[in-house]
This record gives structure tokens, sequence and C-alpha cells, in this order.
């Protein structure tokens, strides 16, 4: 508390001999230069992404201020969350954000910088609500504004607020606000205070009243600096299973792992398996590989969601047999193109439906069973190949996403 009241001081005997004898002193400079910076993070992540929103431009800012500036003294760093999602996940994306924010300050400081990182003082907001109603206010212009603003400007707890906004119009609101007005909120923003010390000759040095300086009591206390350690969330596969095969006792598996923005790759195994003596029989083992690309991926939509369209290729054996009626043993391989579209239907689960259109080219054995099914007897007159080009595939999937942590470490300089 102390160190913190003495850097006051210094900031307010600074600025009054700024006051008295700016053109001696510093000439054209002010002494006490403050501005904003801020940097934008993706939604439920802490890492600093150069690419998005306006990060590019305000790291450039901030990298230029610290180099021509090296004589600052300290740095303030507010940080926030959106307000969606859970409030103590929010509280821990806000203190990891400004962690983050100092980290990159740090990375960046001249090697003449008078600046210590105990001097950069981080507060961490959580939840941003009084940005969220000032972006809605100046930037929400849908039919039912007025309900929404009435929300936002009632006296309840912030989360009854967010849970009726998600009751508007079935969540369409909701997820308006979240994807065009969200972005802006998850910040952390920083206001440097640069002061220059310069040479005074003693004699020089206007003489100020210390008694008639009362000296404020700082609002928030700074966080000690340590090593960071935070982590990063992301989506590094979803694991799924066809409803339809479900149905008719086609146990399925299915994994599916984003590459980069775009693009995603599933593998799939079917393989219900049963038999019931020489009678009746349903036996199938298939693997298939398919690449898809989603077209209307952006930073604000959830990975594995959305349109998609993709190219599989698949291949596998199988064994059928419904009494004497249809009796077959074979092995397949089939190729074609896929569309289809996916969603979230809880915090949990998504929900994708799918259709294929391809090739299917099959080898078949046909064979029956003797009168008193005790034997299996191949018809040698009964088999070859058979092609078919029309749809083969219709899935509507349960999908699981698979949230990881990924511990990464950073330190102070």
């Amino acid at each position: 508390m102390q160190t913190m009241l003495r850097k006051i001081y210094f900031v307010f005997l600074f600025a009054l001999c700024a006051l008295f004898y700016p053109s001696a002193a510093y000439g054209e400079t002010d002494s006490i230069n403050s501005d904003r910076y801020s940097l934008y993070y993706f939604c439920d992540r802490t890492d600093l992404q150069e690419d998005y929103l306006d990060n590019a431009l305000q790291m450039m800012r901030i990298r230029d201020i610290l180099a021509r500036s090296p004589r600052i003294d300290s740095i303030a760093i507010y940080a926030y969350a959106s307000p969606e999602g859970a409030p103590r996940r929010n509280e821990w994306l806000a203190r990891k954000r400004a962690e983050v924010a100092r980290e990159f300050i740090l990375a960046n400081l001249p090697n003449d910088s008078v600046l210590l990182p105990e001097n950069i003082i981080l507060h961490p907001m959580g939840e941003n609500w009084e940005g969220l109603y000032e972006e809605l206010d100046a930037n929400y212009h849908l039919m039912n504004r007025d309900r929404v603003m009435r929300i936002m400007r009632a006296n309840v707890p912030t989360e009854t607020k967010k849970w009726r906004l998600k009751r508007l119009d079935n969540g369409y609101t909701y997820s308006w606000i979240i994807k065009h007005h969200m972005p802006a909120l998850r910040v952390a923003t920083w206001l440097c205070v640069y002061i220059p010390i310069p040479e005074f000759e003693q004699d020089t040095m206007p003489e100020i009243d210390t008694a008639a300086i009362v000296m404020p009591e700082p609002e928030l206390m700074p966080m000690p600096v340590d090593t960071v350690s935070y982590h990063t969330r992301m989506f590094p596969f979803a694991l799924k299973t066809n409803l339809l095969y479900d149905a008719v006792t086609a146990l399925n598996a299915e994994l599916e792992i984003p590459i980069g923005k775009r693009w995603s790759i599933a593998v799939e195994d079917v393989f219900p398996w049963w038999e019931t003596g020489n009678k009746y029989c349903f036996q199938i083992w298939e693997m298939g590989v398919e690449g898809r690309y989603w077209p209307y991926r952006t930073d604000d939509r959830k990975h594995l969601t959305g349109l998609f369209g993709g190219v599989y290729l698949m291949s596998g054996m199988y064994d059928l047999q419904n009494d004497r009626k249809f009796n077959y043993q074979g092995e397949f391989w089939s190729t074609g193109v896929s569309v289809g579209y996916a969603f979230r239907i809880c915090r949990l689960f998504n929900l994708e439906f799918s259709a294929s259109l391809g090739y299917l080219s099959t080898h078949y054995q046909h064979y029956m069973p003797t009168d008193d099914y005790d034997m299996l007897i191949r018809d040698k007159y009964k088999f070859g190949r058979y092609g078919y080009f029309g749809p083969t595939k219709l899935k509507v999937s349960l999908v699981m996403p698979i949230e990881l942590k990924f511990k990464r470490k950073g330190g102070g300089r």
C-alpha cells in the first residue's frame, strides 16, 4: 500500500511541475500521456490471435507506444468476458485474459524500459454487462429492440436477464446477440501512464506545499506477479452415433476432428454383429473416412456446426440372412459425396442430418440353410458382382463435442 501511495504521490508531483514549468522542463511534450488500447479474444479462449477483429492494429499501436515511450511508469489492465456462459467461468476468463495481456506487454518492452512487472496492475472485471448494455443501446436495431432494452434495464440479477434474453423468439434473439454483439465484449483494455523523468536542477525545483496534497485511497490492489499459467480451450474432436442405424440394431460410432477453421475429417465404424442359429443373421463390418468442408464457419460459430459438404470412401463385409428369403455374404466398397447440417441442441450435444450420393460395388455369394438349419450351403450358381449408383447413406447423428484443456505456461520478465 505504501509503495502504491508513493507512486501516486510522485505522479501528482510531476503533474504539478508540468503545470508550473511546462516550457522550461518539457518544451512542447506533456508530462503525463494516457491512452486506451484494446485486445480482443475468441469466445471462451484466452490466447491472443492477431487476425481476430481489430487485434492487428491494436497490437501495432501497443508495440509502437512501448518502443517510443521507454519511461512508461505503470499500466492498468481491465479485462472482461462476454456474459455468455457460466459466471464463474467468465470470472476465470477475465483474470486469465488480463494475465495474457500483461505477458504480451512484457514481451514487447524495449531494453531501456523502466516499467517493472509489478507496476502492471490487473483488474479482472468478470462479465461485461455494462458493456453489453452500451453495445445494444448503440447498435441493436431489430424489431424487438424495446423488449431487449427493457430486459437490460430491469433491476434483476444478471442471470435472470440472461434467461429472459434466451427465451425471446425461441432463442433467435440471443443467438443474434452472441454473433453480432458479444465479440466486442471479450476484451482486455489497458491505460498507460507515461512519465518522462526530467533532470531538474536542484535549485530550480518549485517549492510545493505537500501538506496541501490529499492522496486518494487506491480502489483496487495490484495482483501479484508470478509465472503465469493459463489454459486455452478448443474442440479437438467429436464423438457421434447414427440414431437411424442404432434404431435397427446397427451399432456404430464415428470420430470427427476439426482441421483449421473450415475443414474436418470423420472416421466411422458400423458393426452390427448378431445371429440366431442358422436362421437369422445381421452382421456388417464397415469402415469409412470422409473429408468435410464447412463454408459458413466463422470465429463466432462453434466447430462442427452449420452447413457442410464432403467426399467419402468406405468399404466392408456383410452376412445377411432372413430365414430362406434373403441369404447373402460378401464384400463391398463405396465412394461419393455428402451434404448435411449440424446444430447445437444443448450444452453437451449437437444434432446432425446428412445424406450421401455415390457408387457402391459389391461381390456377393448366395447361400441356403439345410432343412434342419444345421448347416449353410453355398449356392454355386448364384454369385457375382453388382454395381449401384444412387443414395448410399442417410444419417441423423447425435454428436458430442469433446472439450480438452491445453495447459500453456508463460513467465514475467
